[in-house]
């Protein structure tokens, strides 16, 4: 299967994760390996989360989170036939919906 994130991605990945920083440099390591842990549960198993929900996208089929075990955040990625697509890093207290335009066409 191919992956790809869209390219705010890692913009989302390192402004939370300096904000860990700033309050402390082994709790942003920790958000770190925690967020690498989950791309890393997905990419292995991407069906195995449950639905956000079908958008009739171009891009994906519909749409799928994972939690984070540790921290306030999930990981909002899509999957078609062929194709893994990272969205986002959202804290969990956003509203995801906010995020789907990183899936429209």
């Amino acid at each position: 299967m191919k992956v790809s994130f869209h390219p705010d991605f890692p913009e989302d990945v390192l402004r939370f994760e300096n904000d860990y920083r700033a309050v402390s440099e082994s709790l942003a390591i920790r958000f770190r390996d925690e967020l690498d842990f989950a791309i890393d549960a997905v990419k292995a198993s991407p069906t195995s989360a449950g639905h956000i929900l079908d958008l009739g996208s171009n891009i994906v089929r519909d749409l799928r989170r994972c939690n984070l075990r540790s921290f306030p955040f999930f990981i909002l990625y899509g999957v078609t036939d062929d194709t893994l697509i990272f969205g986002s890093v959202i804290p969990s207290r956003s509203d995801p919906l906010t995020w789907l335009t990183r899936f429209q066409t």
